[in-house]
């Protein structure tokens, strides 16, 4: 069964060593991690979304969250400059995170505004920038 996004991430920042965060990263990163980490890292990628964590329903308990892949096929609908109206990207972006599981849902929205590292009380504080360069120097 495939990793929660924040498992990853918090598993990644309990490693002391810097190598042995990258290694785990590495190991364990697939296409949805690297693209919230592209989202918050990439200067080249920008959503058309307003700051901040919009209102969501958070997925119900007793309900599994859907498949990651499923979740983020439609990401892409909400950068800019696609000629989609900003209304719906809002309203596709709010699906996307009422599917997810409530810790990778805030992850998400902080990877959009760019915030991951000061996340809850700074849980991620070790996912920096030059963390994701070293690793994926393709995705920024």
């Amino acid at each position: 069964m495939q990793k929660y996004i924040y498992e990853i991430f918090e598993e990644t920042c309990k490693l002391d060593n810097r190598d042995d965060r990258i290694a785990y990263l590495k190991e364990n990163a697939f296409k949805q991690v690297k693209t919230v980490l592209q989202l918050c890292y990439n200067d080249k990628i920008e959503l058309d979304l307003p700051y901040g964590r919009p209102p969501f329903e958070v997925c119900p308990d007793g309900r599994e969250p859907s498949p990651l892949a499923n979740v983020f096929s439609s990401i892409g609908v909400c950068v800019k400059d696609n000629g989609v109206p900003r209304v719906r990207k809002e309203k596709i972006f709010i699906g996307i995170l009422e599917q997810l599981c409530e810790k990778d849902a805030h992850i998400l929205c902080a990877a959009k505004d760019g915030t991951i590292t000061t996340l809850q009380n700074k849980t991620y504080s070790k996912m920096t920038k030059s963390l994701v360069e070293a690793c994926f120097p393709e995705i920024l």
